[in-house]
């Protein structure tokens, strides 16, 4: 047989991505790892400091000799902390371990590539205790990209070792590493104040907040946000709003607030559960461990949140519930992402909600932790992707199971003693109606009680359903119930409680009373079923006697009954007599009644005879009349076609407005020359004023030129409600033709399939028009687009010239100044634009495109709703 070729595997240089970027899918868990690494290395403190392009995470933990870089660091997937070799070198290292009860956070071998999720350059600087070098290596992230059929270990990483250099790690500890990475990846993302807050508040929920060590610190440092964290805190404002400093776990005042939850503490061979209510002990158990062999300490501590806990919360931390996460997991005092996550249900609590409204408790009814300590990372190990959760084990499926036990039994005391939802459904009560007024009273009490005293003195379902309770504990031989709270277990208060209750449940009681030895209950229970005899007694006596009562009473009923039946005979017999009577004046009644209604409906008729008479009289005259208009319009028509092209009325009218314009310009001029004849000083702003003015009065004489004297406006001055649509088309119209065989075109149009109609003068929209037309000739513009469009009682005029603004103007706007030009014009038509825009209410834009120049003009009409 012939020997085999042996072979080997090559890895690519693009392997970094597969374990780097692709995996830790953002900023936030890439600095998780980095600070679950120093925690790893014995660190009493992480700085995180945030510079301009520059990120630096430097912890005071044991630190790196070179054979640690060459051997561990650099050796991709290998984990000392896997294969147990971290803590081999130093017996006080394993000794500093055991001291502070850490274990480890990772063991995946791969967080170090979290820096390429962060930057581009990596300067890794270390020191150990065993070593008198400082170890220094630069690593470009870039340089495992170009070429990925390149192998990994053919990349080079360069290294230093410097002697005795002086280093400042946190707390002035001589050990620690450095991690300074740069050239970030964050152009689309900055280093803002909101993504360190982010951060901030992340990093707080890294590390277990419920914990009770302090053995780990983490502070953030970043220069540029020192002013604003002065500013905060000037105003008294909250740390939760502060970028600099040491991170807190704020969460531990939520603690303090009186809610109901339950405790679960799983240690070696036993389970403790404790159940509690704003403050009260409802009941305390011990079990033996028998089906979680995998477990060997856990901590459980989840709490449910009424309205008036959840508004607590959010007074003290400044955030929701909802929005701060849920119930969180922690392996080794360190988080698993996604677990408490807002919207995220790892636990599997919000899809089981949803089968069980009202009665089951999902993840926006509940906040709290699990924590798990362990030794044996690879049972409650993460996914790769460092968001996914937990790999599933057997480990991790007895962790789901010892959770679902504890949610369960807080789900049943809320659901069942503080919502009562069994009332119904198990038949705590013979009357259903007692039942119902029995569970609205909880749910709205319990919606907003900081204190549960209303279940433990008066609530009779509530106390019945925690008997329920009690007694489902008991019958489980595995279960030592070591306390109970006899308060809320106590239905034997009065009478009154126990006339209300079933049997059966005086039997549940004192089975849980021989089951606890609880003598003291177990009397309780004797002098209540005598006090049951003796009620029993006194109510079948007064049972008798009620019957007794009840068959006098139906004796009573049945004579007076006879009488009153006597009664009514008689009184039916009167009243027969009473309708024999009615019955003949009636029919006297409608025989009159026939003769009158004949009688009105023979004077309808005569009525209507003469209304016919007299509408015809009217139609024939109106004939008439209608004949007679007809006659004179056609004589009118006659006269008006006889006529020669310009209307004598129209002539009177337009001669007398340009009379009227053309005094206003003789007595501007005069009164400026008597100034200047009598040598009076002007200013220059006077004369301007006297130019405009003048020119202002002239357009209007140009305006009534270009109309011509076919105008069916009386008066085109003054201010009327006109069509404005229907003016503009036909004055268009008109100085179109006056400029026909012109080097400039003019077009216009409208999608206004109605009339606008609004108040303006015609004068206004002329001068508009021709100086419109006028500037774009000026601009060597060979076509003038006049476009309008109506839209929700808003009518817009477009002037589009084909020849876009000078490009020296600045600002756009400038253009509607006074004597603003950029030709040899005066620079007075923009300006007189602007100033009837403005007297009119109106609005005007100049919009600059690369080859037209546009002017809208926006009228909206007063009258629409």
């Amino acid at each position: 047989m012939d020997l085999m070729e042996q072979m080997q595997f090559k890895v690519s240089s693009a392997l970094k991505d597969l374990v780097g970027k692709d995996l830790i899918i953002n900023d936030n868990i890439a600095i998780f790892e980095l600070v679950k690494n120093s925690y790893d290395a014995y660190a009493t403190k992480v700085e995180i400091t945030f510079c301009n392009d520059k990120i630096i995470i430097a912890d005071n933990g044991k630190g790196m000799s070179f054979n640690d870089l060459k051997e561990k660091w650099l050796f991709l997937g290998y984990s000392a902390k896997k294969d147990g070799t971290e803590d081999n070198q130093h017996d006080k290292q394993k000794s500093y371990r055991d001291n502070i009860k850490r274990h480890y956070a990772g063991a995946k071998g791969i967080g170090r590539f979290s820096c390429d999720r962060l930057g581009r350059l990596l300067t890794l600087t270390t020191k150990s205790e065993s070593s008198r070098l400082t170890e220094t290596i630069i690593v470009d992230w870039t340089e495992f990209e170009i070429d990925q059929k390149k192998e990994f270990a053919q990349i080079n990483v360069k290294h230093s070792s410097i002697e005795d250099k002086i280093l400042s790690f946190p707390e002035n500890k001589d050990t620690g590493t450095i991690l300074e990475i740069t050239h970030l990846n964050d152009e689309k993302n900055p280093w803002n104040r909101k993504r360190l807050l982010d951060l901030k508040r992340s990093l707080e929920k890294l590390i277990n907040p419920l914990s009770e060590t302090n053995d780990f610190t983490i502070e953030i440092i970043c220069e540029h946000e020192k002013k604003e964290d002065d500013n905060i805190k000037r105003n008294n404002g909250y740390d939760r709003d502060i970028v600099n400093g040491i991170l807190k776990n704020s969460i531990s005042k939520i603690l303090k607030l009186k809610t109901t939850q339950i405790d679960v503490k799983l240690e070696g061979n036993f389970i403790w559960t404790t159940l509690s209510d704003r403050g009260v002990d409802i009941y305390k158990i011990k079990e033996h461990n028998i089906e979680f062999n995998k477990l060997r300490d856990v901590d459980i501590n989840l709490y449910f949140l009424n309205r008036s806990a959840k508004n607590n919360f959010t007074r003290l931390m400044g955030i929701e519930p909802v929005n701060y996460g849920s119930i969180f997991l922690f392996r080794n005092g360190f988080r698993i992402m996604p677990f408490g996550n807002t919207g995220d249900d790892s636990w599997g609590l919000d899809y089981r909600a949803q089968q069980g409204r009202n009665r089951r408790l999902g993840t926006r009814d509940l906040f709290g932790r699990v924590d798990v300590v362990t030794d044996n990372i690879n049972e409650l190990k993460e996914v790769s992707s460092r968001d996914g959760g937990l790999i599933e084990t057997q480990t991790s499926k007895q962790l789901f199971t010892l959770f679902n036990i504890a949610h369960r039994r807080l789900e049943r005391y809320v659901s069942g003693v503080l919502w009562g939802e069994a009332f119904l459904r198990k038949e705590y009560f013979a009357n259903e109606v007692e039942a119902l007024q029995q569970r609205k009273e909880l749910l709205d009490i319990d919606k907003d009680e900081e204190n549960p005293n209303y279940i433990l003195s008066s609530s009779i379902g509530s106390k019945i359903d925690f008997i329920q309770l009690i007694k489902t504990l008991v019958k489980d031989k595995n279960i030592e119930i070591l306390y109970y709270n006899t308060d809320l277990a106590n239905i034997l208060a009065s009478d009154d409680l126990i006339h209300t209750i079933k049997p059966q449940f005086i039997k549940d009681l004192e089975k849980i009373a021989e089951e606890t030895n609880d003598s003291n209950l177990l009397f309780s229970i004797d002098e209540a079923k005598r006090r049951i005899e003796e009620l029993q007694k006194e109510k079948e006596k007064a049972e008798k006697k009620a019957f007794e009562e009840e068959q006098k009473r139906i004796k009573a009923e049945e004579l007076a009954q006879k009488a009153e039946m006597a009664k009514q005979e008689a009184e039916k017999q009167r009243e027969l007599e009473r309708e024999r009577k009615l019955a003949a004046l009636l029919q006297a009644k409608e025989a009159e009644l026939k003769r009158r209604e004949e009688e009105v409906l023979r004077k309808e008729a005569e009525q209507k005879k003469r209304e016919e008479s007299e509408k015809r009289i009217k139609a024939e005259l109106a004939k008439e009349q209608a004949e007679s208009r007809l006659q004179k319009k056609s004589e009118q028509l006659k006269i008006i076609t006889s006529l020669s092209s310009q209307d004598l009325e129209a002539v009177t009218n337009l001669h007398h407005q340009t009379n009227v314009v053309a005094d206003n310009i003789n007595a501007m001029i005069t009164q400026f020359s008597r100034r200047l004849v009598k040598n009076e000083p002007v200013a220059y702003n006077k004369v301007i004023d006297f130019l405009k003015n003048i020119s202002l009065e002239n357009s209007k004489i140009i305006s009534f030129s270009r109309f011509g004297i076919r105008n069916i406006f009386d008066d085109f001055t003054t201010k009327k409600e006109y069509d404005i649509i229907e003016f503009l088309k036909n004055y268009i119209n008109k100085i179109t033709k006056q400029f026909s065989g012109s080097r400039i075109n003019i077009n216009f149009s409208s999608s206004a399939n109605m009339a606008f109609i609004t108040s303006f003068a015609p004068i206004d929209i002329s001068i508009i028009v021709d100086n419109m037309v006028s500037n774009a000739k000026k601009a060597q513009a060979n076509l003038l687009e006049i476009i309008i469009e109506v839209s929700k009682g808003i009518l817009q005029m477009h002037f589009i010239s084909n020849q876009p603004f000078n490009k020296d103007i600045g600002n756009i706007n400038d253009i509607f100044e006074r004597g603003f030009s950029t030709t040899k014009s005066t620079g007075m038509g923009l300006y007189h634009i602007k100033n009837i825009v403005d007297e009119n209410k109106w609005k005007i834009i100049a919009n600059r495109k690369e080859k037209e120049a546009e002017f809208i003009i926006i009228i909206e009409n007063e009258n629409r709703l």
